[in-house]
């Protein structure tokens, strides 16, 4: 998606209204997306800041090692391979947290509410709910992180024995459960 917001193209959007040059697999003609949700950028801070010391850690071990006065040394035919995994690792957690991230979408379109669950790179999971099943929608702030950045959870009730559809970590909860409510016609509040 080339989502713009205001004047600028955001290159890590999390919450945007009407995102232009922007479609689903299994969109339809005349569906219009409202809202494009991902989880708030906040949550990649686990995964950067464990990729971040496992990039320094060779670095710091020997530096550990030698503070404390052991005479423990590695030949150097097996420091290179232990860097060169290390550094392998550090790649693979980056890519992995940034596609978990990236392709974990929830679209609020002028029809449905499509919820994308990207688990690994062979597996995804869509529950769609179009907005005449949809009962009710009510957003929850949790913690001091979601109260300092303003996200948090949205879970979506749908008529019968349908799928539920939960948005995880999204910013403004509240403020995206009203807009489904007023979308589906509902009655029902939001907490």
């Amino acid at each position: 998606c080339g989502e713009k917001i205001g004047y600028t193209t955001a290159m890590f959007p999390a919450y945007v209204e009407n995102p232009t040059n922007c479609r689903f697999e299994g969109q339809d003609n005349d569906e219009n997306i409202i809202l494009l949700l991902r989880a708030h950028p906040i949550t990649n801070l686990p995964w950067i800041i464990f990729a971040i010391i496992l990039f320094f850690i060779p670095f710091l071990i020997p530096r550990i090692i030698s503070s404390l006065g052991l005479p423990f040394q590695l030949p150097s035919t097996i420091i290179t391979p232990l860097i060169i995994i290390d550094y392998l690792l550090v790649v693979a957690i980056i890519f992995e947290g940034y596609l978990n991230w990236y392709f974990n979408v929830n679209i609020i379109t002028n029809k449905r509410l499509v919820d994308i669950d990207f688990h690994s790179i062979l597996f995804k999971n869509v529950d769609l709910a179009p907005f005449s099943s949809i009962q009710e929608a009510s957003g929850s702030v949790v913690g001091i992180f979601g109260m300092i950045f303003h996200y948090g959870d949205v879970f979506i009730q749908t008529a019968g024995a349908r799928v539920s559809i939960d948005f995880h970590s999204v910013p403004n909860p509240t403020t995206v459960a009203d807009k489904i409510m007023d979308l589906s016609g509902g009655k029902g509040g939001t907490s």
